[in-house]
Formats: C-alpha cells, structure tokens, sequence
C-alpha cells in the first residue's frame, strides 16, 4: 500500500491527476505561500501524502485560478468562499445529490 493509499484524506479517485506545490505554483501562477493561505481559509483542499505533502487535483488548480480572478475584480476571501459554497451547493442540486 502506498503513502497516498494509507492517508484516510486521500480522495476514492486515484485516476485524478496529483500536483505537488511547486507545479501548482507554476501552473496557477501563485505563489505557494497564497495558496497555503487560501487553503487555512478554507477555500482550497488538497489531499496529502502520509509524509503531509500537499498534493493538488486539476479541480483544485481551476479553484484556485477561480479565487484569483475574484480577487482582481475586488471580492475578498470572505466573499469568494460564499460564492464558491453556492456554486458546490448549486452543482450539487443540479446533480441530485
């Protein structure tokens, strides 16, 4: 069993793609430190590996790419974790779940 199968976080999908810190950082452009911050807020959710690495899911790297152009049109991290709650709630309802 790997570490990433022994960590009870760790998503039921093992086909998603997995980003450590570093790519997430190239990818979205922000700097790890913002995306640390974006996670203690609760915006983003990572799994991790049983060593605690953080690792990223494409849907994790749209989220935060999302964040980040909120924050260019002026909403704060208050506001943007309101309106990412409605879209999963909306998402939800759509999908009957």
């Amino acid at each position: 069993m790997t570490a990433l199968q022994n960590n009870s976080s760790y998503s039921m999908n093992t086909d998603m793609a997995r980003y450590t810190m570093s790519v997430t950082v190239m990818m979205t452009g922000v700097a790890a430190y913002k995306i640390r911050r974006l996670e203690s807020f609760g915006l983003c959710k990572p799994t991790r590996t049983g060593s605690h690495q953080r690792l990223f899911c494409d849907e994790d790297i749209q989220t935060i790419r999302k964040i980040i152009n909120l924050e260019k049109e002026g909403v704060n991290l208050a506001g943007i974790k309101i309106i990412l709650d409605m879209e999963k709630k909306l998402q939800t309802e759509d999908t009957g779940g």
